[in-house]
């Protein structure tokens, strides 16, 4: 299935000393709003990649936290498809399941893979890096540190 990406940032130790005098909810509400300003870019450049019939899979493509217990991190965030159960809410605005997602990215038996999340990352990590360190900084200095 697939594999999880890890990128370093060097600056942390730095970073880490002007945290210090911040709370720990504060610091926890900097790292998820960095990790998630990240994430949003490689998410709207994933759906302008994915492959169009009818809409379905571009709308579905989220930016999900993973709640601590299953993260070590102070904070992580992914790029996926959503798929599985909806709610009513969801199926209000016209949603359906993008379960098939998954045969888009890496393709079948029958179909040509048509990559988007893969090549969405690849192409913008780089501006991802760039919106957590830019993300990072306003919060900082709203924080006053």
């Amino acid at each position: 299935m697939a594999n999880s990406v890890t990128v370093k940032v060097g600056g942390l130790r730095e970073l880490g000393e002007r945290m210090k005098g911040l709370s720990e909810d504060m610091n926890k509400r900097i790292a998820r709003a960095a990790t998630a300003a990240g994430a949003v870019v490689i998410r709207d450049a994933a759906k302008q990649k994915a492959p169009v019939l009818t809409g379905n899979l571009r709308k579905n493509i989220i930016v999900k936290r993973i709640p601590k217990g299953e993260s070590p991190l102070t904070s992580e965030h992914i790029v996926t498809v959503r798929r599985g159960k909806l709610t009513k809410k969801q199926r209000a605005a016209g949603l359906e399941d993008a379960f098939y997602g998954v045969f888009v990215e890496y393709g079948t038996a029958r179909t040509a893979a048509q990559p988007f999340l893969r090549p969405a990352y690849d192409q913008n990590k780089e501006k991802a890096v760039q919106a957590i360190k830019d993300r990072i900084s306003k919060r900082l200095a709203k924080a006053g540190v």
